[in-house]
């Protein structure tokens, strides 16, 4: 009996209650803490995730705003950018009509024979070629035609003349020289000696075009300047000289219009111009709306001449 209330003494020192309760205290604190910790995470991802769909809606908000605004600002650089390119566009259009008139490019824009006050002009002069067949009346009209520039079109020298830049941003440069258009010069009743060979020219085309023979200006120059006057060409290597502006023009001993050797014409013409562009003058460039030729030499162009 002894012996037994021994052996459960020994049990009961061996797992007191006191530290038996202390376990399922710990656990159940311990599952608490989980308890709270999970709930506290719950309430944080819900916290977090209401913080986030608003942000998110204040952000989709303003990306909505942004992209309009990027929208509107594209509409608007996209209009600049046409305007933009109008404006280059308009102004190598404006540089380019401004600068051929004083740099000498584009030379058939000033050859109009269809200009209509070119053609009213040739109609009020010669009252039309009635017998195109007929040499005589050819020749009669081509004279009336170049009296009516020498008496009509007073010369006038020009001044100086600008030039636009490259670039708007570019700095103007002058020139001493400039050309007018035909229905310019009709219109101010004047111009210099290219003026009034470029209207003749395009007023011997509109009569009758090409039909007997070639029609061009022709530009001489020398050391002490240059000019320009109008040649006809004709088979047989025949030669007659236009120039309203020097009132010169290849005639016969009496006065009326003639052809000659193109060797011979070319001189007489140079040689009636040396004192004013010297004595080195040459033939420069043949021109019209169908050909612009330039020559390094009267032999050169002599020799070009002969071979049309």
């Amino acid at each position: 009996m002894v012996h037994e209330e021994m052996v459960e003494l020994s049990r009961l020192a061996a797992s007191p209650p006191e530290i038996r309760r202390f376990t399922i205290n710990k656990w159940h604190l311990a599952t608490l803490v989980l308890v709270i910790i999970i709930i506290t995470q719950i309430f944080l991802y819900l916290k977090l995730n209401s913080d986030y769909i608003y942000q998110r809606s204040e952000l989709q908000l303003e990306y909505n705003s942004l992209h309009n605004s990027y929208g509107l600002l594209q509409v608007s650089y996209d209009m600049l950018q046409s305007n933009y390119y109008s404006f280059l566009s308009g102004y190598a259009d404006l540089r380019n009509q401004i600068n051929k008139r004083a740099l000498q490019f584009g030379v058939e824009d000033f050859i109009t024979p269809q200009d209509t006050t070119v053609e009213n002009i040739v109609l009020n002069i010669t009252g039309g070629w009635s017998t195109t067949s007929d040499w005589s009346e050819f020749w009669n009209n081509v004279k009336k035609m170049y009296d009516w520039v020498v008496d009509n079109i007073k010369f006038r020298p020009d001044g100086l003349f600008p030039t636009l830049p490259s670039t708007p941003l570019g700095n103007i440069e002058y020139k001493r020289d400039m050309w007018q258009f035909p229905n310019e010069t009709l219109s101010l009743r004047e111009g210099d000696c290219e003026d009034m060979a470029m209207l003749l020219t395009s007023i011997m085309l509109s009569y009758g075009g090409e039909k007997y023979g070639k029609i061009e200006c022709i530009m001489i120059r020398g050391s002490l300047g240059a000019h320009v006057g109008l040649q006809m060409s004709f088979t047989g290597d025949k030669l007659t000289i236009l120039d309203p502006a020097g009132h010169f023009y290849t005639q016969t001993l009496d006065g009326n219009l003639d052809s000659k050797d193109i060797s011979t014409e070319i001189n007489n013409w140079l040689n009636h111009w040396e004192p004013e562009v010297g004595s080195d003058a040459r033939v420069e460039r043949v021109f019209s709306n169908s050909v612009d030729k330039e020559f390094s030499s009267i032999s050169e162009y002599v020799s070009w001449m002969y071979t049309r």
